[in-house]
């Protein structure tokens, strides 16, 4: 009986790991700065300076033109750089899930064990956040629901047993 729970649980969370893994949106994030690398000098026996004098000599000045502009064009639509959507997870049901994954913060998948229902987390995900927003339970036994809003709209919602997993449609 637990090898079976255990081998459940474990295929529970490979499919949700694909799932999430395989998520439309892919998060790019720029290298790493690379540190300089350390200078030596060793110090040189330099002979007697030397004194040499320059006349001075005069260049035309030309005039300092401005650079070429890109003509600017309307946006779309308002864009926000960082721009977050409130996100709000829950699971209801009665008793405990064996787990629940989920879309954190920071856009990192985050999985919380053995969890006592119903359960609430709310998130911030940049923008459109219903991209990015999901949610697997895996439990045995008990039907629970699962419901993504964004919001406050809520864009999904499941009933199951065993892998009940929401995200919003495309």
């Amino acid at each position: 009986m637990v090898a079976g729970v255990a081998v459940v649980t474990i295929i529970g969370l490979v499919i949700a790991l694909v799932i999430v893994n395989s998520s439309r949106q892919q998060t790019v994030m720029a290298p790493i700065p690379s540190a300089p690398e350390p200078s030596f000098t060793t110090p040189s026996r330099t002979p007697s300076p030397t004194t040499t004098s320059r006349t001075p000599t005069t260049r035309p000045s030309t005039p300092v033109l401005p650079l070429p502009t890109s003509p600017t064009t309307p946006s779309t639509g308002p864009t926000t750089p960082g721009a977050t959507d409130s996100v709000v997870y829950s699971v209801g049901g009665t008793g405990r899930a064996i787990n629940i994954t989920y879309v954190d913060t920071g856009g990192l998948l985050q999985t919380e064990f053995n969890v006592t229902l119903p359960w609430t987390k709310e998130v911030s995900l940049p923008q459109p956040g219903e991209r990015s927003a999901s949610i697997s339970i895996i439990n045995v036994g008990r039907d629970v629901s699962c419901s993504i809003a964004v919001n406050g709209v809520k864009v999904d919602q499941r009933i199951g047993s065993g892998l009940t997993i929401c995200t919003p449609p495309d």
